[in-house]
């Protein structure tokens, strides 16, 4: 009695999922919030791991540490433009990038790009194309998002050298949106593209 019941119940709501996805791609759905959940809660978790304080871990922060790859690649990378335009430029334990007698520019954690990271490895893990588009498009936004990055931080050293104050302190439309908000909106405006692809 019971399993029967609970067979008819699974067979409506596979129905229903089956009507729905007419419409709308609702599996799609649900395997992306799930594979996003899991990437940037991932994240967060490893980074916990970095971070002086409860959950830190000596090795993972001195072999496995991923993210000071990242931030190291997209600083020295940076460093590469902002010497490329006569700028004295250096990285100091991959987290600074200094002029100098000048200003410098520290890349914390949260502008790496992790959400950004997550939320396109979800989108093309979760799509129903073939292994070999995934790994194009997957490693494809990965450097967009890699590229766009070193970008926005060369540009924000050079407009902190020549004082641009409105790189410095952002631009007033009906509120400030800064060069952290600029990169999200670019990343997400450029992907949003290529899944349109």
């Amino acid at each position: 009695m019971f399993l029967g019941n609970l067979y008819k119940m699974l067979a409506t709501i596979k129905s229903i999922n089956r009507e729905i996805n007419r419409y709308f791609d609702f599996t799609f759905l649900l395997k992306f919030l799930a594979l996003f959940a899991i990437f940037y809660y991932a994240n967060m978790y490893f980074v916990g791991l970095t971070l002086p304080g409860e959950n830190h871990n000596a090795y993972f922060t001195k072999h496995l540490n991923y993210i000071n790859w990242i931030t190291g690649s997209i600083m020295y990378m940076a460093n590469l433009i902002t010497q490329s335009v006569g700028l004295d430029t250096h990285v100091v334990n991959t987290r600074y990038l200094v002029v100098p007698g000048g200003h410098s520019l520290f890349m914390n954690w949260q502008c790496v790009g992790l959400g950004i990271f997550s939320f396109w490895a979800a989108f093309i893990l979760a799509n129903s194309m073939n292994l070999k588009k995934k790994l194009l498009w997957g490693l494809g936004g990965f450097l967009i998002i890699w590229f766009l990055n070193v970008c926005r931080t060369a540009l924000l050293m050079i407009a902190l050298e020549n004082n641009w104050k409105e790189w410095k302190q952002g631009w007033k439309h009906g509120r400030t949106i800064d060069h952290h908000d600029l990169f999200n909106y670019g990343c997400y405006v450029i992907l949003l593209g290529m899944i349109y692809l």
